[in-house]
């Protein structure tokens, strides 16, 4: 535990926990990233600010809403967590979740409808996890929709949507049921004992390191063969799928208990390349 709520700053950082900042700012960096991409050029500071704004708040609502949810099967398996140790109660947890989940919200409807949509989805996406999906075999749904609704904001923040885009949703698919596995592995034996039937839990921890695997391999691949007939061209995309394969390797030798980080960022840099040489027109 990175935190002790009675050390100076303690109690501080055990809420900064709460809100699962590392995924969140991956999430917004890579939103943002993507919405540069779209327009051509780096956003203005109006623009990167409402970005920033829009996404941070909706990754912390359904952060904080995971731990609400959790909160009674995490007492037994995860007594480390903020609401657990008793750092917020969980009404103010909820109602946090729901002050930033609206915020995130009212920055989008500065931007442009299709922006508020999208958003309004990607948070829906979240919340249905959060709050029940995820204990089904239908808990990769979410993060399908969650996955594919991300760029198509980034681009609809910036007026750029297209049909071209469509094609997003096959290699977000390979991409969701890859990270999903990867983030649910080391909570199989504790969602198993909670008598949840999520896609990890069902797996077992062997089947979902292959699904995380050769998932996030099949992506590549796909999104490898669909670059001459996409249009696409340069060095980028083969280096950077070089290097997810790599990342991947190690992944697959190390057996790492944890793999999910690494995968999640290896994936933002491979799907921000690829988006640099699509042409949407």
């Amino acid at each position: 535990m990175w935190w002790d709520e009675r050390a100076p700053g303690g109690r501080l950082k055990g809420l900064i926990f709460l809100l699962h900042p590392g995924p969140s700012v991956l999430v917004t960096a890579t939103f943002v990233a993507i919405a540069g991409l779209a327009l051509g050029a780096v956003p203005n500071a109006s623009l990167s600010v409402r970005l920033v704004l829009l996404m941070l708040p909706i990754q912390f609502a359904i952060g904080v809403t995971n731990d609400v949810a959790d909160m009674r099967a995490d007492a037994t398996m995860k007594p480390h967590k903020p609401l657990v140790r008793g750092l917020v109660g969980r009404r103010t947890a909820a109602v946090l979740a729901a002050v930033l989940g609206v915020a995130g919200l009212a920055v989008a409807a500065t931007i442009n409808l299709p922006t508020l949509a999208m958003a309004a989805g990607g948070l829906g996406a979240g919340l249905v996890y959060d709050l029940g999906l995820r204990q089904t075999p239908l808990s990769w749904v979410p993060w399908w929709a969650g996955m594919s609704i991300l760029p198509l904001a980034a681009y609809a923040s910036v007026g750029a949507l297209a049909p071209r885009l469509l094609v997003l949703l096959p290699l977000t698919l390979l991409v969701a049921l890859a990270l999903h596995c990867a983030n649910g592995l080391p909570d199989i034996a504790s969602d198993r004992a909670a008598g949840r039937t999520s896609l990890p839990v069902l797996l077992g921890v062997r089947g979902s390191r292959v699904v995380a695997v050769a998932g996030l391999a099949g992506a590549g691949v796909l999104a490898l063969t669909l670059l001459r007939p996409l249009g696409q061209s340069g060095p980028w995309v083969p280096a950077s799928a070089g290097l997810l394969a790599l990342m991947l390797l190690v992944v697959a030798l190390a057996r790492l208990e944890r793999p999910f980080p690494v995968m999640a960022v290896g994936t933002a840099l491979f799907g921000v390349t690829w988006l640099a040489t699509l042409p949407i027109k």
